[in-house]
Parts: C-alpha cells; structure tokens; sequence
C-alpha cells in the first residue's frame, strides 16, 4: 500500500495538470465540441494505460466515449463517468482553473472532472504495479447533465453485463461512499396564451407568464423534502415585449424522488398541475418524464460497500455510507441488481456552484481507494501481500 500511495503521490503534479487541462475546456452540456475534445483527452489517457477505446458518436449531443481492458475472471467492473457539466459556454473564461489554499477550483472541477482523473490514475497505478484486476469496462457519457437521454441505453446494456458498478461523482464531506440516489424528472412546459397591447380593450391578452407563475407556485407546492419529494422550476421564458401581454411562456420542471414507490403518484401530480389551466384560452403543453430511477441499497451493494470499507481502513481513511439527492449514472445500473457505489470521486464542496472546489489532500487517498477496490475484485489471493 504504502508503495502505490508513494507512486501516486509522484504523479499528483500530473494529476493536476491533467485536471487543469479538462476544467480549462467548456465542455457544458451544450457545449458539444467541448465534451467532444474533454474525450478525445479521457480517451487518449485510456489508451495509454491499456484499453480499447471507441467512440460512440452523437449529433445532438456530446459523443460517449467507451473503454475495454481484459482481465483476471469473467465477472466485469463497469466503471461510470460523464464528459458534461452544468457550465454554459464562456464559464472557463470567466472562471479558469485555479489552486488556492490547497483546493482546485473551476467549472466542473468536482462533478466531475475531478472523478475521471482520479479514474485515470487508479488504472494506471494498476498497470504500473502489474496487478491483475477484472475485466473493466468504461463508460463516460456525453449528456449526464441532461438526464443520459442517449447514454442510457448504453449504459444499461454494459450494467446486464456488470457484477460491479462503480461511479466517479464526487463524494461531500463527511466523505462518502453513496450507496442512495434520489430518482430525477426532467419536464418542459409550454403555454400559449394570447398577445395583445396591454391598453388594447378590443383585443383581450391572456397573459401566459400570469399562468406560469400560477404554475410555478402549483408545481412547487408539491415539494415535501421530508417525505423525499422536491419540485423545482427554476429556467422560466417568457413575452416578447414589455407592453405586450405575452402570447407564450416556457419552464424547465425538475423532480427529485427519493423513494422508487413514489415515482408513479409524483409524475401523476405533476401531470394534472400542469395539464389544469388556471386562467381562461389558456393552452398548456407538458413533455418529458421522470429520466432516472432512484439508487435504492441492494443486498449485492451491501456487500460491495463491505469490502470498500474494509480497504478504507486498510488505507487509513474514513468513509461512510451516504445518501445525496443529486441523480446520476449509478441509478441506472442499481436498478438492474448491479452492486453500485457511488461518490468514489474527490472530496468537493459547492457542487453545481461558482464556488465548487475539490479538496486536493483527498485526491490522492481516493484514488488509492479506488485502485484498490478494483484490484480487490479480481479475487487475486495475494493482493494485500502485494500491496503492502
């Protein structure tokens, strides 16, 4: 242990640098060149450290980027990460990377740029040290941020093939590995009122924004955190002139369920709020749906999280089980049965924020941890004897 721990303490300014280079590109989920070349970099860094890698390309959204190693057994590790973030183009400008008081700030630097180079850098302390680790199968995907509307199906078709899943997010203090998800909706609301100058007493307006606010305040009111139900709309457009009542107004829904036996009752809730006009000609329009499952613990991810925890000790760091409300890939491959740990990623603060940061002193440590969960599924008898 104590030698790889030496050998990725050599590599950290690598590390970094690879790290500066992803954050330094505008890779938002809209930003399709940007995730494309955040590929082309994960993909060649790949290459480097053994696997096959292809190139699932997309036209409406950022290309996948799949990787394949051989190994020790028959029973496969998927390995989740994504290549988008939050950022809107003209984010890396504003906010380049930066290191200030031992923590790497900048967009997407935890979710989850940081989580790829830690992935990296795990596979290739593997490779240096020549220990032998399952097949391993890797899957970044181009449209996380938008729900995996594309990746999905790939994902899903790697997990049916996966004992193990393991999910490069970040974890949140006190360090975690997450083993609980909330499940995620994702709904566009469109209204159609009627346009009319707001003087005009022979042309009556029905104002799609008054509708929307109605809405806003309806679909909202559905929020009970307690009971793992969170409704929010907060990317609202509307009208077209100030003294014009607006003729259309537009909302983006986002749903989080904590509970899978809710998903059905909470969709349900939505549908009716947004399918009821509350103001009279009003047209309302409802797309989307609910885009990821909840992670809920599976006997199989108990016993998983067992050996993760056992490693951690070994190591000398802390972690426990968690819990976070924000969706990811895992979901997918929990709800199939699969053995999924989530958060495997650094230690982040602020995530999905302009303060997000990672704490550079946890880099290091998780990305041993991670190596050597890899390396502890293989099964290899001697692997404590070699790692010490």
């Amino acid at each position: 242990m104590q030698e790889m721990h030496r050998y990725l303490s050599s590599k950290q300014v690598k590390m970094l640098d690879l790290l500066k280079r992803l954050v330094n590109i505008d890779s938002g989920s809209y930003c399709k060149n940007g995730i494309d070349r955040c590929g082309e970099i994960v993909g060649a860094e790949l290459q480097r450290v053994g696997f096959r890698v292809d190139v699932i390309r997309e036209t409406e959204c950022g290309n996948h980027v799949r990787a394949v190693r051989k190994g020790k057994g028959n029973k496969q590790v998927l390995i989740l990460a994504h290549l988008d973030t939050v950022w809107p183009a003209g984010t890396v400008e504003k906010r380049p990377f930066a290191v200030e008081d031992g923590f790497a700030h900048g967009p997407g630097v935890g979710d989850m740029k940081g989580g790829i180079v830690q992935m990296i850098y795990a596979l290739d302390a593997i490779s240096h040290f020549g220990l032998e680790a399952p097949p391993i199968v890797i899957f970044c995907t181009g449209d996380e941020e938008l729900g995996s509307i594309r990746g999905r199906p790939y994902i899903e078709e790697e997990a049916c093939s996966s004992a193990w899943s393991l999910v490069m997010e970040s974890t949140v203090p006190p360090t975690t590995i997450v083993t609980r998800r909330w499940g995620v909706g994702a709904f566009d609301l469109a209204i159609t009122g009627r346009g009319a100058h707001v003087l005009d007493s022979s042309a009556s307006g029905v104002n799609a924004c008054k509708e929307l606010a109605l809405k806003i305040l309806a679909l909202e009111g559905l929020s009970d955190y307690a009971e793992g139900v969170k409704v929010s709309v907060n990317l609202v457009r509307g009208g077209t002139a100030r003294q014009v009542t607006a003729a259309e107004a537009w909302a983006n829904i986002d749903v989080r369920v904590r509970d899978l036996d809710k998903m059905d009752s909470v969709e349900s809730k939505i549908r009716e709020v947004a399918g009821n006009p509350s103001l009279p000609l009003i047209c309302l329009q409802l797309r989307g749906k609910m885009t990821r499952p909840p992670m809920e613990p599976n006997p199989n991810t108990a016993s998983l999280l067992r050996l993760a925890v056992e490693i951690s000790h070994d190591i000398g760091i802390e972690v426990i089980a968690g819990e976070k409300a924000g969706g990811s890939d895992g979901s997918f491959a929990s709800a199939l049965g699969v053995a999924t740990l989530d958060g495997l990623g650094p230690l982040c603060y602020d995530v999905c924020s302009e303060t997000e940061r990672v704490d550079l002193s946890s880099l290091v440590p998780r990305t041993l941890l991670l190596a050597k969960i890899i390396i502890g599924l293989s099964g290899y008898p001697s692997v404590v004897e070699l790692m010490h």
